[in-house]
């Protein structure tokens, strides 16, 4: 029999033996685990016992309850046929209960599957034993997501895209699939690994990014039998600068702006690149202003000039490539710097040319658009141009009628600007029909005038004496007067008693040439008949006339003269006459002192002589204007009368 002290040695002992039977039979496992609805739930479980067991053969059983009395079982691994009906197929242990490991793994998790779980172990011979305290599924919404990895894109360049999903739970498979753009064709490898007690399934898309993919979404998703979840991607696709454009408030045309001066205006450079874009404006090589990774660049004009007028680049430029653009700023504004040259001379308002020369005369202005111009002489439009900037005046062969003022108009939209030159016409010499002689009681009066550009110096030649200006010699006298381009003298002699025979001529010159008028005085018997006659050289044929003339009517009057008295000569006879010179002429004209004389009119044959005859001088009709080289003028028209019985 035991002793009282015995059996206080037992009872001081139970407690110890029950714990140490108590540590044999342990478990490690969570108190709670949480599982998404849809994916697995794994339990994780080690349990011990006593090593005496470990080569029973052993049955894991998972129950469904915190009561071992209520046979809700989850997982049973000898016989499934006694699992829940909600449970079957879905339960297994995702280790070896001869490792010791009783991790429980459920796939799709419903929110039904919630609640308390507990291990019991059953080993052959009928040792058992429960693993309590119990372990809580909690179950929640699928909220995991894949992740996408990209690599930098780039337009036209080959890229790997990866996407991966990481669980816990290695039951059920996800399945990973893309969503792409509909014209990348599928080019996927998929693969699984696993780290410890973690899957990670990925999915790799291989792609050739496009501009035009630029802002599209890429999506991977992952799907279970009864959830999914997907995770998008916009794509950043890097690509060198495109489709820059220029444009402005006022309107681009083309790659023309046009601007009125003094107007406010302002032109954009935009363009689509990524990343974005260093812009700069440039003009004449010069950059005028510049902005970093910006794809917008504002060129400002306060007021707009002419000088601004050009063209202006913009240029786009990134990591992977440049473009560039051009416009070209028109500005538009009124006729201005209108001016007149010729190729002989550059003065704007005064063209000086020698008469006979061809020439022309060119009018150029400054606007936009192009100007119409006009010359205009005298109020008359010679000549017109439409849309042009320069127009010429041409003078085939320049005459003094053609001297004077010639405006050039310029006209466009935008205003009128004006500008004249004076013509100046250098000519020779030519003697004015207002040159002849007249004769008063007293005197007899020559006068020669003359026109030329620039005006001449005129000279009297008498037979003792040169005499020019205002002079005295004698009985001549000379006074001279210049306007403008003409210049007149007036030769005066004082009438003596005496039979007389002057000659006497005057030459006007310039640079151009020389003119010369003859004159020829014959004065007899002191009364008073004057005989005056102006003749330009060159006048054969009127002159031959004139001579017929006379001596039709000399021969008449000669028959009458045999039967009268002899003639009483009444008056003097005075002759002039003008003819165009050379230089030459000239010379030879005064290495004879003085003109050839010509003969009077009143001398018919040798010794022979007609009645008295009184001419008087006086512009022949249909006459005008001054004399011409090349022309035959006469300008004296004679009146004959006899004197005494016939």
């Amino acid at each position: 029999m035991l002793d009282l002290r015995t059996i206080g040695k037992v009872y001081f002992l139970l407690p110890l033996l029950q714990a140490a039977v108590s540590n044999e039979w342990t478990a490690d496992k969570p108190s709670h685990v949480t599982s998404q609805r849809g994916l697995c739930a794994r339990i994780p479980c080690h349990y011990r016992y006593p090593s005496r067991l470990d080569k029973k053969s052993r049955t894991g059983i998972w129950y469904n309850s915190e009561n071992p009395k209520n046979r809700h079982i989850v997982f049973h691994s000898s016989d499934h046929s006694r699992e829940m009906q909600k449970f079957q197929h879905r339960t297994r242990l995702s280790g070896d209960l001869n490792d010791d490991d009783c991790s429980l793994v459920i796939d799709n998790i419903t929110q039904e599957d919630e609640g308390p779980y507990f291990f019991r172990i059953e080993f052959k011979g009928k040792k058992r034993y429960n693993y309590l305290p119990v372990t809580r599924l909690r179950v929640s919404d699928f909220t995991d997501k894949p992740m996408i990895f990209a690599a930098e894109l780039v337009e036209g360049k080959s890229v790997n895209i990866t996407c991966i999903f990481n669980t816990t739970c290695d039951g059920t498979s996800p399945t990973l699939t893309w969503v792409t753009p509909t014209d990348i064709p599928p080019s996927v490898s998929s693969s699984v690994t696993r780290w410890h007690n973690t899957l990670t399934y990925t999915s790799v898309l291989t792609m050739t990014p496009a501009l035009k993919h630029h802002g599209q979404n890429l999506t991977c998703r992952v799907r279970y039998p009864s959830v999914s979840s997907e995770q998008s991607l916009t794509l950043t696709v890097q690509y060198a600068p495109q489709n820059l454009s220029i444009t402005s408030p006022k309107n681009v045309d083309n790659f023309w702006l046009s601007m009125k001066e003094g107007i406010p205006t302002s032109i954009l450079c935009s363009v689509l690149s990524f990343p974005v874009s260093n812009l700069t404006w440039r003009h004449l090589g010069v950059t005028l202003n510049a902005t970093s990774s910006s794809n917008e660049l504002w060129l400002e004009f306060p007021q707009v000039t002419p000088q601004q007028a050009g063209v202006y680049q913009c240029v786009a430029e990134n990591e992977h490539g440049t473009a560039e653009r051009a416009v070209t700023l028109a500005v538009e504004y009124a006729p201005k710097n209108l001016s007149i040259t010729s190729p002989e001379n550059r003065n704007n308002l005064w063209e000086i040319m020698k008469e006979g020369i061809a020439t022309s005369i060119l009018c150029s202005v400054q606007s936009f658009p192009a100007s119409n111009l006009t010359w205009r002489h005298l109020g008359v439009r010679l000549n017109t141009t439409s849309s042009s900037n320069e127009l010429w005046l041409e003078f085939p062969q320049v005459t003094p009628q053609q001297a004077g003022v010639y405006q050039c108009v310029a006209e466009n939209e935008h205003g009128t600007a004006e500008r004249a030159i004076t013509l100046s016409v250098e000519y020779k010499p030519e003697i004015s029909r207002d040159s002849g002689c007249t004769r008063t009681p007293e005197v007899i009066i020559c006068v020669c005038a003359a026109r030329s550009n620039p005006p001449g110096e005129l000279t009297w030649h008498l037979p003792l004496a040169n005499l020019s200006g205002n002079q005295t010699h004698g009985r001549f006298q000379t006074w001279q007067v210049a306007d403008g381009q003409l210049v007149t003298s007036s030769l005066t002699l004082g009438v003596s008693e005496e039979e007389e025979d002057v000659s006497a001529f005057c030459t006007v010159q310039n640079q151009h040439g020389e003119v010369m008028f003859a004159v020829s005085v014959w004065i007899k018997g002191g009364v008073s008949a004057v005989w005056i006659t102006v003749l330009l050289t060159s006048s054969v044929i009127l002159s031959t006339l004139l001579a017929g003339l006379f001596v039709y009517k000399c021969i008449q009057k000669w028959d009458r003269r045999t039967k009268e008295k002899d003639l009483e000569i009444l008056d003097t006879t005075v002759s002039s006459s003008a003819r165009l010179t050379t230089p030459q002429d000239t010379e030879r004209q005064r290495t004879r002192q003085i003109p050839q004389e010509v003969s009077p009119v009143t001398s018919v044959g040798e010794g022979a002589e007609c009645d008295p005859v009184y001419a008087n001088l006086r512009e022949l009709p249909g006459g005008g204007g001054p004399v011409r080289r090349g022309e035959t003028v006469i300008y004296s028209e004679l009146h004959f009368r006899s004197i005494g019985p016939a």
